[in-house]
């Protein structure tokens, strides 16, 4: 069991993290390397291995629950072709509908503000899925369409309505 054994494993495990992850490359080798720290009292090359992914798991989730990792620089699709990536893939899935909850979308008369949707990391996936990405301002038609595809995740937008000029007119 080599320095240059240990160097090859962390090498091969580096390539598999940027196959997953599209953000600061520095922050989430820092990350690496703490995990290759508290993975030194090892038995075999196979424990060091398992020990490195274990301690990477950990303090990524730990980071990602913190916010110091941003959920949006992981590709979610990648993570789940395995299996080791699950607890990874099921946080950032969380963080993602999380945030979406957290988004409000303004109406103002027959005009749907989705600015706030599209903040989101979902919104402006669906809103791109769609062609809506350059467009803020929504008709209900169009505004249909994006509820109707995130009720499938079983969550329904808030919508603060600001009344118009001449509602407010006509209110008093």
């Amino acid at each position: 069991m080599s320095e240059e054994e240990i160097e090859d494993i962390v090498k091969d495990f580096e390539i598999q993290v940027g196959e997953i992850y599209l953000g600061n490359k520095e922050k989430i080798k820092g990350v690496i390397n703490r995990a290759k720290e508290s993975a030194s009292n090892y038995i075999s090359l196979e424990d060091f291995k398992r020990k490195l992914h274990i301690n990477f798991l950990k303090e990524s989730l730990l980071l990602i629950k913190n916010e110091q990792l941003n959920h949006g620089d992981f590709l979610l699709e990648e993570l789940k072709k395995k299996e080791f990536w699950n607890p990874l893939a099921k946080l950032i899935l969380f963080k993602r509908i999380e945030e979406l909850r957290k988004c409000k979308v303004l109406r103002k008369g027959k005009k749907y503000d989705v600015s706030g949707l599209k903040a989101t990391f979902i919104g402006k996936y669906i809103m791109n899925r769609l062609n809506f990405e350059r467009r803020t301002v929504l008709t209900k038609d169009e505004y249909l369409k994006i509820t109707n595809v995130i009720k499938k995740l079983n969550y329904d937008l808030p919508v603060v309505i600001q009344p118009t000029t001449t509602e407010r007119f006509f209110k008093n």
